[in-house]
């Protein structure tokens, strides 16, 4: 297959900031060939920008008739796995983001109806496809800071209401089956388990700190959204052989400094920084008193490509191109999504959960 024929359902923020520009970056290996969404003026503003030949308002007519190989789902976390599927049902690969379901049940649809019509099912958050969190996974397993004890990780913001720039009306963000351990957390989480495998046992606290949320831009600016959901968390994380993490994934960090993941080892430490500032996207701490070595050190990416969320697609279209399996495989998808449903489960009841997918 020369290029992958791709259909975009879903046209809001992130399809217009991310997904349709890296769509559009890749003309040898991608073509936009069909927009599609319910408010059709989204759809049309998109596909003119972004130069798709076919504009949709109906979902299931995008499916039906629009020349496509795969469909990039990009709507609310709710509709994901019927979207997900109808996509499948019709004939076509699927990248879609996160959470790729809201439920076990979904996911598992999702992923027979894959295999069964041989199909690529990939998901976001494209987390281990950074060349940043495959070299720390590279570091760990080379035995870099020894036995990993623990990792911190943080995967928060002040939450979409409080965006001063956001174009669309983000009440959907505080409703039921979404909220921040499935809109941020889950990074944390795909990252975590991509380096250190599956999780074993899940417990967390969680509660709603700030019951109510005025919306600073877009076309709600002014109001004001009921909180009903959680939306504040913490997460502990057994990885077994005494290894644990702890996640922050809230709406309620207002700005934070620091690193983002920290590795924490019997012989050192890794810092993963953030991807803004100076400092350098990974750096060790190794404590060796057999070589006298005692310090910091930034670690050399040299000149690793760059990524960003769009980077999912065009992995998904490499691998419909070549034949291969998806790096951000469906399963890990599932894995992750059982994650994050334990980590409410045993806020809600006080009680560790048990995991029962692996990936």
């Amino acid at each position: 297959m020369e290029k992958v024929r791709a259909g975009v359902v879903g046209c809001g923020v992130i399809a217009n900031n991310t997904y349709l520009p890296g769509i559009a970056d890749k003309p040898e290996k991608m073509e936009l060939v069909a927009v599609c969404d319910v408010q059709r003026p989204l759809a049309e503003r998109a596909g003119e920008k972004f130069g798709a030949r076919e504009v949709y308002a109906d979902y299931e007519q995008m499916l039906a008739r629009a020349p496509i190989d795969a469909v990039v789902v990009l709507t609310n976390i709710q509709s994901h796995a019927p979207n997900v599927l109808a996509a499948l049902q019709a004939g076509k690969h699927v990248y879609t983001e996160k959470t790729m379901a809201t439920t076990l049940e979904d996911a598992n649809r999702c992923i027979a109806e894959a295999e069964r019509r041989n199909l690529l099912l990939a998901c976001a958050p494209p987390v281990m496809l950074s060349a940043v969190n495959q070299k720390v996974k590279d570091l760990i397993a080379r035995g870099a800071i020894g036995h990993v004890n623990f990792v911190r990780a943080r995967h928060s913001h002040a939450g979409p209401a409080a965006s001063r720039n956001w174009a669309a009306d983000p009440t959907w963000f505080y409703k039921p089956g979404a909220g921040p351990i499935l809109d941020l957390g889950v990074y944390a989480f795909h990252e975590l388990t991509g380096i250190l495998g599956p999780v074993k046992r899940v417990t967390s606290f969680a509660g709603i700190a700030m019951p109510e949320r005025p919306i600073r831009s877009g076309p709600a600016k002014g109001m004001t959204i009921a909180v009903e959901v959680e939306d504040n968390s913490l997460t502990l994380l057994d990885f077994g052989n005494s290894t644990f993490a702890v996640v922050d994934s809230t709406y309620c960090v207002q700005a934070a400094k620091g690193p983002r993941t920290e590795y924490y080892g019997s012989e050192g430490t890794i810092n993963v920084n953030e991807r803004r500032g100076p400092q350098p996207p990974i750096e060790l701490y190794r404590a060796d008193e057999r070589l006298d070595v005692r310090g910091w050190l930034p670690i050399e990416m040299g000149g690793a490509a760059s990524w960003s969320l769009a980077s999912g697609v065009e992995h998904l279209a490499d691998c419909i191109r070549e034949g291969k399996r998806p790096i951000i495989s469906a399963e890990h998808a599932r894995h992750c999504l059982e994650v994050m449903l334990a980590s409410m489960e045993a806020a809600r009841t006080g009680a560790t959960q048990e995991m029962s997918t692996s990936f």
